[in-house]
């Protein structure tokens, strides 16, 4: 009777895991293609890519034709590979897109493997729940960025932490190979978070052992290659790009992180995290009042506290307020707010399920209201209004994105009639309404936020007004994401010149980018102008392209 019992326990354990892996695929494979290269960050880091797969000079990354050495290496090559293997069947940027799925996929893992060590084996699934079910991510996870290979590093560093105590040797190798990857993808932040973490968590006495020594010695031997190999080729093969990497790209971070830019931008970061890690951070508040005498006590909580408290202090000393330098502090919250899920008061579950249906109920309503606008002209009010956002485009109907669209739906409203008597099941029920949302968003309504985004068209008209003979084209304002999409579809790079007198460079051609609502008076007399463009309803960002005034015989 017992093993009977047993083994229907594990069936049903088994069960759910796999509803929560095809809820975790469902949250992970929209946004993934379909769609061009967006600026700011999507668009500089594939033309990085696209140089590597179309030159083969896989040693320093580059920026149509200049060097990009503000990251590491290690995204770009990966969604290069990606691109090698399915660029028969997607478009280059799509299937360099790939390598963000590979990346959240181990970081995914390697939460819910923490998870699970931390608090017990029922455990991974929570914590799978509340990683894909906070706002923040879910945009970011999509997007081809290096900060989800840093995720992966950090979540492999969390992972062999947790597992120390109980075998320190695969968690040496977990660590190492964490460090490794954070520091390929990162640069040395990364690593001095990873070092500052592993010299602190001793104060705890949980920590001050035999076998945390030598997993920190054997993370050290399996992380050497990932520091030295990369770095030392760069400087062999290479060598001003490695000064350049090294003396400008990372040292000077290390002073870049500092109590001045603390106090500028502390605030922004504040304000942020509530809905940024919505709803970790409540759920994190209540462990830490419910667990509050065991925090500094256990190992299981000492870790996640440090790690956050590390991770925290580094985002609000970034120098740059954008909401993707707090990606980090979502993994230790996800780990801290497992407990707290799992003893969540039934009054407050159902609040986050009541709130959750609503919100999510009303958003889903909303896109497939407009997505029958848009199929139909009905209602008309809506139908122009989506139009006059997105001048020019004209809606298609597509099977496979409609057909997504409408099983992610149903999925997500069989389970409704259930009540949420436990916080485990409100944190499921808020992540498939975060899929849901997330699915609708990036099938029914992809064409259309797409249409606005990308610059394939407008690079495209640029080329043609491009005379069959130049010497060379200077510019001027373009910014880096701009750079990337000009090489990627125009096969275009150009010669930076920033100041006002620009003959002393022999280009005969000249591009600028520039806001159309304060003119620009570059390049100057002795320039004609030949074409002047912009995405479709952009009206901050244009591109002209001049052409230097024949001398009079």
């Amino acid at each position: 009777m017992r093993n009977a019992i047993w083994a229907e326990g594990t069936q049903e354990e088994s069960r759910k895991l796999a509803l929560l892996l095809l809820l975790c695929l469902a949250w992970l494979i929209p946004g993934l293609i379909g769609h061009a290269p967006w600026k700011p960050d999507e668009a500089e880091t594939f033309g990085i890519v696209y140089h590597m797969v179309k030159t083969g000079e896989w040693l320093v990354p580059m920026l149509a034709g200049e060097p990009d050495l503000a990251f590491g290496p290690l995204y770009y090559w990966t969604a290069a590979l990606f691109v090698k293997l399915f660029s028969w069947a997607l478009p280059l940027h799509d299937a360099a897109r790939l390598a963000s799925a590979f990346y959240m996929m181990v970081a995914m893992g390697g939460i819910a493997l923490a998870a699970r060590e931390l608090y017990g084996p029922t455990m991974q699934r929570l914590a799978l729940g509340l990683l894909i079910g906070s706002i923040g991510l879910v945009a970011h996870a999509h997007e081809m960025i290096t900060d989800t290979a840093l995720l992966a590093g950090y979540a492999l560093v969390l992972w062999g932490f947790a597992l120390s105590e109980r075998r320190p040797n695969p968690a040496g190798v977990l660590i190492g190979l964490g460090v490794g990857v954070a520091f390929l993808s990162r640069g040395i932040i990364p690593l001095v978070v990873v070092i500052v973490c592993a010299g602190l968590l001793p104060i705890f006495r949980n920590w001050r052992n035999r076998r945390y020594a030598f997993t920190l010695l054997l993370a050290l031997v399996i992380s050497l290659p990932f520091l030295a190999i990369w770095p030392w080729l760069l400087h062999r093969f290479a060598r001003s790009a490695f000064f350049w990497w090294w003396r400008v790209e990372n040292v000077p971070l290390l002073t870049k992180f500092s109590v001045t830019y603390a106090r500028n931008e502390w605030l922004y970061f504040l304000r942020l995290l509530p809905w940024f890690a919505w709803p970790i951070l409540p759920i994190t508040l209540w462990t830490l009042w419910g667990y509050r005498s065991r925090l500094l006590r256990e190992a299981r909580f000492q870790l996640p506290l440090l790690f956050f408290g590390i991770t925290w202090v580094f985002t609000i000393l970034n120098a740059e307020p954008r909401d993707i330098h707090a990606l980090p502090v979502l993994l230790p919250l996800t780990l801290l707010a497992v407990p707290g899920a799992e003893t969540l008061r039934r009054g407050a579950a159902n609040a986050l399920g009541s709130f959750g249906i609503m919100t999510f109920g009303l958003l889903g309503i909303a896109f497939w209201l407009a997505w029958i606008a848009m199929m139909t002209g009905q209602p008309a009010v809506i139908y122009q209004r989506l139009l006059k956002l997105q001048p020019g485009f004209l809606p298609h109907f597509e099977w496979l994105a409609f057909s997504f669209a409408l099983l992610l739906t149903i999925l997500w409203l069989l389970p409704l009639r259930d009540s949420f008597r436990s916080g485990r099941r409100a944190v499921f029920h808020w992540a498939a309404g975060i899929t849901l949302v997330w699915g609708l968003g990036t099938t029914l309504m992809l064409p259309w936020l797409d249409h606005s985004k990308r610059y394939a068209e407008v690079v495209r008209a640029l080329k043609q007004q491009l005379p069959a003979k130049y010497t060379c084209i200077g510019s001027a304002g373009l910014g880096e994401p701009q750079r990337g999409v000009l090489y990627y579809y125009a096969g275009i790079t150009t010669t930076r010149i920033e100041r006002a007198e620009f003959s002393a460079y022999g280009c005969d051609l000249f591009l600028l980018q520039t806001d159309p609502r304060h003119p620009d008076a570059r390049p100057g007399q002795g320039w004609v102008k030949l074409w002047q463009g912009s995405r479709p309803g952009d009206k901050s960002e244009a591109f002209v392209l001049y052409r230097q005034q024949a001398e009079p015989q």
